[in-house]
């Protein structure tokens, strides 16, 4: 008896029986079909992309530069990654922590703005990068090149409001450095 393994949610779920195993294998596949094009067309701005997990995943097996590289030669995936890194999830955070040690300058600049738009989302989470890929002069800045009026104002609230309300006092310092450059040049 031939017996198929699928990973499954962490656990290997072993099917006896080749034609089951195939039919069980058939409806994963569509469950996961459909469930990530339903999640895509509510929340994700690309179903291309892989989730953070799968990234970090394949970082590990493939190495950063080379994930990078794929992901820099399809725009819109490139702009999804961005996307989530705003979002300040710790997953997608490492995503840009492991991939910033293989950017150039151009994908540089992008993962640094994306981790700067994560700051009044998640100002603990982005400070602890600081050192670990990211320096305060890459994070703490207003993340806009030429941004329509009130947009670099607005963000530069947001982040002081932020950073006024981190309670970790193991942060204080960089948090109180990190306003200083975030705080737009009075005119």
């Amino acid at each position: 008896m031939r017996c198929l393994e699928v990973l499954l949610n962490g656990e290997v779920v072993c099917r006896a029986g080749h034609e089951r195993a195939m039919r069980f294998v058939a409806r994963l596949v569509v469950v996961s079909l459909l469930a990530s094009t339903a999640v895509a067309e509510t929340t994700l701005p690309t179903a291309s992309l892989p989730s953070a997990r799968a990234l970090l995943s394949e970082i590990d097996l493939s190495g950063a530069r080379v994930v990078l590289r794929r992901l820099w030669a399809n725009e819109p995936q490139f702009e999804a990654l961005c996307t989530f890194i705003e979002s300040a999830d710790p997953n997608w955070l490492e995503v840009a922590r492991r991939l910033k040690s293989a950017s150039d300058a151009a994908a540089s600049l992008s993962l640094n703005y994306s981790v700067a738009r994560a700051l009044p989302v998640a100002p603990d989470r982005v400070l602890k990068l600081v050192g670990q890929g990211f320096t305060i002069d890459d994070i703490c800045t207003s993340p806009y090149i030429e941004p329509q009026a009130g947009v670099a104002e607005r963000y530069e609230q947001r982040a002081l409001k932020a950073l006024a309300s981190l309670s970790d006092p193991a942060l204080g310092a960089v948090a109180r450095q990190c306003s200083a450059r975030v705080r737009l040049p009075k005119r």
